[in-house]
């Protein structure tokens, strides 16, 4: 059965493969093999590079949080559009809050530190202002004192030498009068004063003589009682003037011894003061050392005014102090901002606008934090601005020196058949990337870059397109296929057709012919001059690898 029906199958085969045979010979014998060539015509040369790679947002981020914690609410889902700043998540804040209120607690008793330092700093300089001043005054008073003292104790020897010149010449004065008084002035005055008490009392007793004998003589009736009377108012007279100059006699002893005891209490005092002004000597060594005393003050002073001004030295202790305690409150301060900054953190907000284009998280999930961290943190959602969409390929190292920043790109995706995405090389790396392995080894290749110019919905991050880079590309040029033409610019040639009539029969020849190439394109050539459109050129010999032969024979 089996062999019946293979014979079935390879009869109708052999059938037409016989057939075909036979018609290819009749062709054949029927016209002769014409010639090959290449017509001149105008159209577009370009230089191409395509290559395949993976559509992805300009921008995208993965919103991560910078305090670690449980997420306490999520906001977005994917294919959520979000403003720049939007609230996406939020961190369960109760620890954060606690440190806050803590470090404010510590701020305020910071503070209050730095207050307490600050009026010891304005007490202790006042202190130190008045000590300096009470000192300064006591170094001038001392200086005054010394400065007495010295001039007096210059002076002293002085002062001592006249007061004892002075004093001697005060007892010599004393002295002298009381002498004088003794043997001049009293006698003279003493005698004077018996001379009138003498004569008093002679005239006295002569008036008595005279008044008894004008009694008698009254008595015997010779006197009148007149002359008695006469002779009595005489007496009476005479005894006044006796008692006058007795009292005047008395007088002036009481007087003079009174002279006497004055003018010898004047030397008493003379000499007194004599041997004051004798000791006075002593007065030097006493004002010497009164001034020794004073200098002494004055650098007793002199130390307190150093030692108050050594007060600053506490100022600046104090000032340290201040000092201390405001690099306690910056601390303080810098420390709450930081933990306002992480108690903000606690809110995740978008970075950027867009799509949320992946959520990683679900609500009450713990997550570590993206800062603090030996590792990078727990990603919560990533947000992308599809508004601006690029493709990332690489690029073969035979191809990428071709490529420049700028050039334009054609873009097609499988999911918008017959739709280009016009865009542009946006970077092109400078160094290789890993090799990926092929045909011989690892094929170095670097990292392209293509902007989409105007992307839309259509374009989602992870398609694949094939991109098409334009290196150059002139359009409405004369051209030719590139195998036609031998050589570079205007040194290049074709093998131009010509054909002849011989017999009456068409021949065709070839013949060399000079033009002036332009851009070498992938498939054409560009023909500057030498050619016009429909001049035919003979093609270049196949320089590939040989075809295999068809073995038509079955077994």
């Amino acid at each position: 059965m089996k062999r019946k029906l293979l014979i079935g199958c390879l009869v109708p085969l052999a059938a037409l493969v016989l057939g075909g045979w036979w018609g290819y010979r009749r062709y054949m014998a029927a016209s002769p093999n014409p010639p090959r060539f290449e017509t001149v015509d105008r159209g577009e040369v370009e230089i191409q590079v395509t290559e395949t790679g993976t559509i992805e947002p300009l921008r995208k981020v993965e919103v991560k949080s910078k305090v670690a914690g449980r997420i306490a609410a999520l906001y977005v889902t994917e294919g959520n559009r979000v403003a720049a700043g939007a609230l996406l998540a939020r961190i369960d804040p109760t620890e954060i809050n606690s440190q806050v209120a803590q470090m404010r607690a510590q701020l305020d008793g910071a503070r209050a530190r730095l207050a307490q330092a600050m009026k010891g700093v304005a007490y202790q300089r006042k202190q130190t202002a008045e000590a300096i001043v009470q000192a300064e005054e006591g170094v001038r008073a001392a200086g005054a004192r010394l400065k007495m003292a010295r001039q007096e104790s210059d002076a002293q020897p002085l002062y001592t030498s006249s007061d004892v010149a002075q004093a001697q010449a005060t007892v010599r004065s004393a002295t002298d009068s009381v002498e004088l008084l003794k043997r001049s002035t009293h006698p003279q005055g003493k005698v004077q004063a018996q001379t009138g008490y003498d004569d008093a009392r002679a005239a006295l007793e002569n008036a008595t003589r005279q008044r008894d004998r004008q009694k008698r003589l009254l008595a015997r009736g010779f006197a009148s009682q007149q002359a008695v009377d006469a002779t009595v108012a005489d007496m009476a007279a005479a005894q006044a003037r006796c008692d006058q100059a007795r009292n005047r006699l008395d007088l002036l002893a009481q007087q003079q011894a009174i002279e006497l005891e004055t003018a010898q209490h004047r030397v008493d005092e003379a000499n007194a003061a004599l041997a004051r002004a004798r000791a006075g000597s002593s007065a030097v060594a006493i004002k010497r050392s009164a001034a020794a005393a004073a200098a002494a003050a004055l650098r007793q002073a002199t130390s307190q005014l150093q030692a108050a001004r050594s007060g600053h030295q506490q100022d600046r202790m104090r000032e340290d102090d201040v000092a201390q305690a405001k690099s306690a409150v910056v601390q303080i301060e810098n420390q709450l901002r930081e933990i306002q900054v992480r108690q903000g953190d606690t809110r995740l907000l978008a970075p950027m606008a867009g799509t949320i284009t992946m959520r990683y998280v679900e609500e009450g999930e713990l997550v570590t934090s993206g800062v603090s961290t030996f590792s990078s943190g727990t990603p919560v959602v990533q947000v992308a601005d599809l508004s601006r969409m690029l493709v990332k390929m690489s690029v073969n190292e035979v191809d990428v020196h071709k490529i420049r920043r700028g050039l334009p790109v054609e873009v097609a995706i499988d999911g918008a058949r017959g739709t280009l995405f016009q865009g542009h090389v946006r970077k092109v790396a400078p160094a290789a990337i890993a090799g990926q392995p092929g045909q011989g080894g690892n094929v170095v290749r670097f990292a392209v870059e293509v902007a989409v110019d105007d992307p839309d919905e259509r374009l989602k991050p992870g398609m694949s397109a094939r991109c098409t880079i334009v290196i150059a590309r002139r359009r409405g040029v004369l051209r030719l296929p590139a195998h036609a033409v031998e050589g570079e610019g205007r040194d290049a040639h074709v093998m131009l057709m010509k054909e002849t009539r011989k017999d009456g029969k068409p021949v065709v020849t070839f013949e060399r012919h000079p033009v002036v190439a332009g851009l070498r394109g992938d498939a054409h050539i560009e023909i500057v001059s030498g050619l016009k459109v429909g001049d035919r050129a003979k093609p270049g010999q196949f320089t590939g690898p040989k075809r295999k032969a068809i073995d038509l024979n079955f077994k």
